[in-house]
């Protein structure tokens, strides 16, 4: 996911999502790589996306 870089870097959006529960690896600058497993619950990946949502609304 290529990121706004005013949000900030991907390093900083990767290290509050881990904060809330959720890995994710930081490259390239403004771009964080997510990686769920193939298995994951429908539920499972609206939470964790509900956290990169409210990271992002901060």
């Amino acid at each position: 996911v290529d990121l706004d870089p005013s949000r900030g870097t991907g390093r900083q959006i990767s290290e509050r999502l881990m904060d809330r529960g959720v890995l994710v690896k930081d490259t390239h600058g403004a771009t964080i790589r997510i990686a769920p497993p193939l298995v994951i619950s429908e539920e499972d990946l609206e939470w964790g996306l509900d956290q990169l949502r409210a990271v992002l609304a901060e």
